[in-house]
């Protein structure tokens, strides 16, 4: 009997055990499905963006950053080095022979030449004389990072060891796709605020449907006043006599007229003029920060959003008082990036349903679509 209720408690313990292990599994499941679904909400997509690009950009310093300061310590020490032969071979030939001096200094300037190549080949980039020229700091690590999940790709700020070109062709793979779900999830909360605001700015009539009927006019009684008649010399009144309007339907309008307002599409027009004024605002600012030009700015502007990314003209370039400057408007210019990219997204979403809704007008016009509010009377 004693080893029967030991052998039934160590079985209820262990199936005890596997409950807790079952719940607790359960939890998990529930868990991180939860936090599945919040990441493809809008706000766990934006989270998303951001922290996969704060977490890149420490990842790209922690490669890159310290790749290149060997190899410019080697440059300036070869400079530094046929400076001072050059001043040996002047101080030594100091006659008036003039092809032996030709001849020394050729030889150094051309051995100097193949070391730069050699030094050039390896990822030197010539930043070590000005030191506010772009480096692998924060602000710079980011807009890196950004270049890539949007292939903007500018190509002034570039991986040098093989861990960090490695690391970012794994980085743009994970981040590409993560940057389409961005853009669909904001361009949708953006696209549904504007046609809103559309909405409440147009106050347009609406069309009315094709089979719509006019309001109903009553009948107007007329009456008849008695006519004399010489012959039977008696009065003949008539009986009063009305006039009956019957219902007609009014013809709607046309369905691809111009004029005609559909409350549900945004005008191509009102897209257009949202991203020529973001273009346009973005011109501005970096022409005034940067010294470009209104015209190099919204050149800017118009190839960034559109990733394009040449690369000639990027912001913490020039010459400034100060690195903070320089990082200010790389985080900046993220920002107006990440924001202009989903604003455009919206604003094609938005082109892409109006012209579509005009192409359907059009074939019903053109009979090549059947009206589906005509055709539900008639199947009844």
């Amino acid at each position: 009997m004693a080893m029967d209720r030991q052998r039934a408690e160590l079985r209820h313990r262990r199936n005890r055990r596997l409950r807790s292990a079952m719940v607790l599994k359960t939890k998990l499941k529930d868990c991180c499905r939860k936090i599945t679904a919040f990441f493809f909400t809008q706000i766990g997509v934006c989270g998303l963006i951001v922290g996969y690009t704060i977490v890149g950009a420490f990842m790209f310093i922690a490669l890159e950053a310290e790749a290149q300061h060997p190899l410019t310590q080697q440059v300036i020490t070869r400079r530094r080095s046929c400076v001072d032969y050059l001043w040996n071979i002047t101080h030594h030939l100091n006659v008036l022979n003039y092809d032996q001096w030709r001849q020394d200094v050729n030889r150094t300037v051309f051995e100097y030449q193949a070391q730069m190549v050699r030094h050039i080949r390896r990822g030197y980039d010539g930043t070590d004389e000005n030191p506010l020229l772009m480096r692998w700091t924060i602000p710079a690590a980011l807009m890196y990072c950004i270049t890539i999940y949007t292939t903007i790709g500018y190509g002034n700020l570039t991986p040098r060891t093989a861990g960090g070109k490695f690391a970012t062709v794994i980085y743009a793979m994970v981040g590409i796709p993560l940057m389409l779900l961005y853009m669909a999830n904001v361009g949708e909360i953006l696209a549904t605020s504007f046609k809103f605001t559309y909405k409440k700015m147009c106050k347009c009539p609406r069309r009315r449907r094709r089979g719509q009927l006019a309001p109903e006019v009553a009948t107007i009684p007329v009456s008849q006043e008695p006519v004399r008649d010489k012959k039977r010399k008696k009065h003949k009144t008539d009986p009063a006599a009305t006039i009956s309007v019957s219902v007609i339907p009014v013809e709607p309008a046309e369905e691809d007229d111009p004029t005609a307002y559909d409350p549900q599409t945004v005008s191509v027009t009102s897209c257009l003029v949202v991203m020529s004024s973001f273009v346009i605002g973005g011109a501005i600012l970096f022409s005034v920060w940067e010294g470009w030009g209104y015209v190099d700015g919204s050149y800017f502007c118009f190839t960034s959003l559109l990733t394009i990314g040449f690369g000639d003209f990027v912001p913490g370039q020039t010459i400034a008082h100060s690195q903070d400057a320089i990082d200010s408007k790389l985080i900046i210019c993220a920002v107006y990036l990440l924001l202009g990219m989903a604003l455009l997204a919206m604003c094609f979403n938005l082109m892409q349903e109006s012209v579509f809704m005009k192409i359907k007008r059009l074939g019903r016009r053109l009979g090549l679509l059947r009206d589906r509010s005509a055709a539900a009377p008639a199947a009844s």
